[in-house]
């Protein structure tokens, strides 16, 4: 038995906050749902709010220079069609809209068919074959779930361990930007905020019995490293965002993780698609594979010795240990080609 799971990066199709000008509907995920069809797992993270209402005074200000984000209701089946299964809200614009905000994404996702976790404590389940899989998400806010201070997260971590086949953790943490693609062993500050140590959270989670951990919130491709056979994706950037959200550079890369795991999630093998976003277009693919190639160097140079073997057919990845210890050829993740 083994797990499939496909993961991306931040997701915002699109905000009628200031005003809804630049609004385009269009099919966003055409040329990413057959990359996701083979999977048991579907995720991205949420970066904004699925709302209607207005500004709220428990949400953030508004004003000239305000980044924040209100993608209408009516574009949440785009989200059912490209596949996803779970949407992480656990971000520093899912209360762009105060509680209200929050709320109407919840039910809205709900009514689409896809799970979700935030800070007020969801567990998403997904039962594969007999097999339970839990997925929650964390940020870096102090309260609940905050990596920042994750002791009641750890706790929460074990417990979920003890019940079920896989657990799997979404967290949004990390300084942003141009620059941010690299990983350290430290405290991020970013405008003045602690955006707390992923890496330490990351292995102490797995520790705590979690079997793979998916990081956005960098809004840039971060390297992967294999803990304790367990897979960590310290940033899966941007995947498809529309105004407010730069795409220029490393920000424009789109990476799409695909993880097999084992029954007691062990790293088996994977795959990085490499997608792009240009402005004004529906995410495609990148045939630069630069996603993969900037994942993979700064895989190399964050995390020698304990990050998974790239291969030089710009797609496929596998832990450094020989594969005879997991498993054997056959298990590895087949290629897709379109």
């Amino acid at each position: 038995w083994a797990i499939r799971i496909s993961a991306v990066g931040d997701i915002m199709m699109g905000s009628t906050y200031p005003d809804s000008s630049s609004l385009i509907e269009r099919d966003f995920f055409r040329e990413v749902r057959p990359f996701f069809s083979a999977s048991d797992v579907r995720i991205g993270n949420l970066e904004g709010t699925l709302f209607d209402g207005d500004i709220q005074t428990d949400g953030k200000r508004g004003g000239a220079n305000r980044y924040l984000f209100k993608t209408p209701t009516r574009l949440a089946p785009h989200l059912t069609e490209a596949g996803f299964n779970f949407l992480s809200l656990a971000n520093n614009h899912s209360r762009d809209f105060g509680r209200a905000g929050l709320e109407s994404t919840k039910r809205t996702l709900a009514e689409n068919g896809i799970g979700f976790s935030s800070k007020d404590g969801e567990v998403s389940e997904i039962n594969i074959d007999g097999q339970k899989v839990a997925v929650i998400s964390a940020d870096f806010y102090q309260g609940k779930r905050s990596i920042t201070t994750p002791a009641s997260l750890y706790a929460e971590i074990r417990s979920l361990s003890n019940r079920y086949d896989i657990v799997i953790v979404m967290v949004h943490s990390g300084a942003e930007g141009m620059g941010a693609e690299k990983t350290r062993n430290n405290k991020e500050m970013f405008l003045g905020e602690n955006r707390g140590n992923s890496v330490e959270f990351a292995h102490s989670a797995i520790s705590a019995g979690a079997d793979l951990i998916l990081m956005s919130g960098p809004h840039v491709p971060r390297g992967l490293e294999v803990y304790n056979e367990r897979l960590i994706a310290y940033s899966l950037g941007n995947f498809l965002t529309e105004r407010g959200i730069s795409i220029s550079g490393y920000q424009g890369l789109a990476p799409l993780l695909e993880a097999e795991l084992d029954s007691t999630g062990r790293f088996l093998s994977g795959n990085i698609h490499s997608f792009q976003q240009i402005r004004g277009r529906p995410v495609s693919i990148d045939p630069k594979a630069r996603a993969y190639r900037l994942m993979s160097r700064m895989s190399a140079e964050d995390f020698p010795g304990t990050g998974p073997v790239f291969s030089a057919d710009g797609r496929s990845i596998r832990p450094s240990q020989a594969p005879s210890a997991i498993g054997t050829d056959s298990d590895l993740l087949p290629i897709y080609r379109p």
